[in-house]
């Protein structure tokens, strides 16, 4: 309890009667000894002081003595009773009535103390009434994502002895402060980055412990819903899914399995061949005899000495000369990189049926980065790694440059076009929003294939056609540099150029009412100064080029920041950095392809890794909204691209090295979504609210979540059975 010390509290208390009673003495007996003097001013003036003199200091120590006793007393409850209330002061005014009038026998004290009790409850209840009545109190309240925004009002303004009850949006944390219903600015109180508890009662007490001091403090009355329960079930049932699926490919992969299908096929041969006849040799044309094999079959297994002896005896012109020592057949395609991209898919899939309603499945406000950010980035990336694969694909089959170009521009088209329809909606067509994830993905796509396209050699290295398959294939590490980094140093200009011509629209240009190089939300941003300047330059291109109506009115800031204008997060401006990130794919594309040994892919892409988190703490100031230049998804910032590809080139190290080297992990069931990726993008989005896919359930975290798990794993069961019917579907 803040309180004075008690002897600091008698010895004011005393002083204070003790002035009290000298003022007041010295005004009643100057007026009564002018009145009771004899005629004549200067004998009036003579009686007064008299007056004064002889009783004004008898009233001021009794003043005095009466503040002392009470005083004490007042202290001695306070300990007894072990708080402060108005009690104190009427039991203290009626005890100290009565011991001061103790020598006048027990009809006086009595008189006196009903007196002196009487009078005490008559002062403190006109100090309540005045200080319900006038002292009213305006509680504030700001989330703290709502960074430099004025604080709003909670509620009513409301008195002491008062209560109100209040709803709070539990998904941020709060700053509080109170103060007067005037307009002063005095701080009463604050509490700063109060988190609450979803469905928990809470009481928010305001305490006045003296005159010139108020607390105030957050209590929880009690217990909160099981928050974080769902996603850990949600967690296990997943994992749950995925071993079995793992312990399925085990079984049905094994020796034993092998070995008895071998069986059951060998069995069958008997039965149905009633004589072995020679069969026609698909390569040579010659009759050849069946031979049925009793050794199980291993895919992963090839002889390059035997293969090279066999090409050559048949008059093929191909042989190989690489070293005995590879032993692993290149793979058709880069697993981790499927698996990589099926789940992103999953998680965003997830995300936009709503993330079971928990804030960090929702896009961030402005700054900083949710799981929702990550997925979609996740892809420009993963596209920048399958250009390099499918482009030195197609030139391997001597496909011309001229029919490369036709396809990129027929596939930037195709998914341009699929964004326009998927957002389009039953809108007016002069209301169709006209960039999305789609468009964003094509134009990202287009300038990128076509940068590779244009600077990539065409001749065929000796080891550029090769999956590093091992340790053992010796290369120099400067040449090998060479090969994956310097030899696309026109590529690194353009990109480098592309970058900073991102920084200097985007620090440069000075907008009216806007500051130089603004990249907040506006609104409520900076105390509302800077209202019209959503996005900054980036916004102010979109509604300038593309019309406001033709651009997302439906921010993520819009709910907090109170936002005006509306923003489009896949605007004109974030194409640039967009292409930036789908080349530092294509980087990690041309390490996978020109490396020759597991380890020195491996190391590329963390050392990647290294470089693009540094820059992109660097830039960020390890995170902070107050940075050159911050993370926000929203402006696909280059912080932002920085750490999303930091992060990209470490996952895809992790399933390089399970999934396609050590085949500790098939990848399913993310390697089904990943490889028709873009139908089930497109499905999704068609069939978010069609039933049995999406229905309406009770608005809860365990309900919700286990709804949109359940949508996830609906089109994971689709991607399944495509997968398993060989049904791929590309663009």
């Amino acid at each position: 309890m803040d309180r004075e010390p008690c002897p600091w509290r008698i010895v004011d208390d005393c002083g204070g009667a003790f002035a009290l009673g000298a003022i007041g003495g010295t005004f009643f007996h100057s007026i009564k000894g002018f009145r009771h003097a004899p005629s004549g001013s200067y004998r009036r003036l003579i009686g007064s002081l008299n007056g004064v003199k002889q009783r004004a200091p008898r009233v001021a120590a009794s003043f005095a003595a009466w503040g002392c006793m009470f005083s004490l007393i007042d202290c001695s409850f306070v300990y007894l009773r072990k708080k402060e209330d108005p009690w104190n002061s009427i039991l203290s005014g009626a005890m100290t009535g009565a011991i001061l009038q103790a020598r006048y026998g027990p009809g006086a004290m009595i008189s006196s103390a009903i007196f002196g009790g009487f009078m005490l409850a008559m002062i403190e209840g006109t100090g309540i009434l005045i200080t319900r009545y006038s002292h009213m109190f305006m509680p504030q309240a700001a989330p703290e994502v709502c960074e430099h925004c004025d604080f709003d009002q909670l509620g009513d303004v409301v008195s002491m002895n008062s209560s109100q009850t209040l709803t709070i949006d539990t998904r941020y944390p709060y700053d509080f402060q109170l103060r007067p219903e005037t307009k002063n600015t005095t701080l009463l109180c604050q509490i700063e980055s109060y988190r609450f508890s979803e469905h928990g009662s809470y009481l928010f007490e305001v305490i006045q412990t003296n005159k010139n001091n108020i607390s105030c403090t957050i209590t929880q009355t009690n217990k909160s819903s099981y928050y974080w329960l769902p996603i850990i079930i949600a967690v296990i049932i997943l994992s749950i899914i995925v071993f079995f699926i793992q312990l399925f490919h085990l079984i049905y992969n094994s020796r034993y399995i092998g070995r008895i299908l071998t069986n059951i096929g060998h069995r069958r041969l008997i039965n149905d061949e009633t004589d072995i006849t020679p069969r026609i040799s698909p390569i040579t044309n010659r009759r050849v005899p069946l031979i049925i094999h009793n050794e199980t079959r291993n895919d992963d297994v090839l002889d390059t000495e035997n293969i090279t002896g066999q090409l050559s005896t048949i008059g093929t012109t191909q042989t190989s000369t690489y070293s005995n020592n590879a032993k692993k057949v290149p793979p058709k395609r880069l697993q981790s990189l499927d698996t990589f991209r099926g789940f992103s898919l999953m998680v965003m899939i997830f995300v936009n049926y709503g993330g079971g309603g928990y804030w960090f499945f929702n896009h961030s406000v402005w700054n900083g980065l949710t799981v929702a950010d990550l997925v979609f980035p996740w892809f420009v990336w993963m596209m920048g790694v399958s250009i390099v694969l499918s482009q030195r694909s197609l030139l391997k089959k001597k496909i011309r440059k001229r029919s490369i170009l036709v396809k990129i521009c027929r596939r930037t088209v195709i998914l341009f076009l699929l964004g326009l329809i998927l957002q389009g909606g039953h809108g007016k067509p002069e209301d169709v929003r006209i960039l999305g994830v789609l468009q964003r993905l094509a134009l990202c796509y287009f300038f990128t294939a076509i940068l590779v396209l244009i600077f990539d050699a065409v001749e065929d290295q000796l080891h550029s056609s090769q999956w590093p398959m091992s340790d053992n294939v010796y290369q120099p590490i400067r040449t090998e540099l060479s090969n994956t980094v310097f030899q696309f140093w026109p590529q690194w200009l353009c990109i480098l150029f592309i970058t900073l011509s991102w920084i200097l629209i985007t620090f440069v240009p000075k907008l009216s009412n806007c500051p130089r190089g603004y990249v907040g939300p506006g609104g409520k941003h900076e105390h509302g100064r800077y209202t019209n300047c959503t996005g900054g330059i980036a916004g102010y291109l979109d509604r300038v080029i593309l019309g406001p109506s033709h651009i997302y009115n439906y921010p993520t800031c819009k709910e907090i920041f109170k936002t005006q204008i509306p923003y489009d997060p896949e605007g004109l401006l974030g194409i640039l950095t967009g292409t930036l990130l789908c080349y530092l794919g294509v980087q990690a594309g041309h390490s996978f392809v020109f490396s020759t040994r597991v380890r020195r892919v491996c190391a590329q892409w963390m050392v990647s890794s290294l470089i693009c988190g540094f820059l992109g703490l660097l830039l960020s100031k390890g995170g902070h909204s107050d940075s050159w230049i911050p993370i926000n998804k929203n402006l696909w910032s280059l912080s932002f691209i920085f750490i999303l590809a930091s992060l990209a080139f470490i996952i895809l190290t992790v399933l390089y090295l399970l999934v396609d080297v050590h085949k500790l992990f098939t990848g399913e069931p993310w390697l089904w979504l990943g490889m028709n990726s873009i139908v089930l993008y497109v499905g999704h989005e068609i069939c978010s609210q069609s039933f049995p896919v999406q229905f309406e359930v009770q608005e809860t975290h365990a309900k919700l979540l286990a709804l949109h798990v359940y949508g996830a794993l609906f089109w994971a069961l689709i991607a399944g059975i495509l997968y398993y019917n060989k049904i791929f579907i590309a663009i």
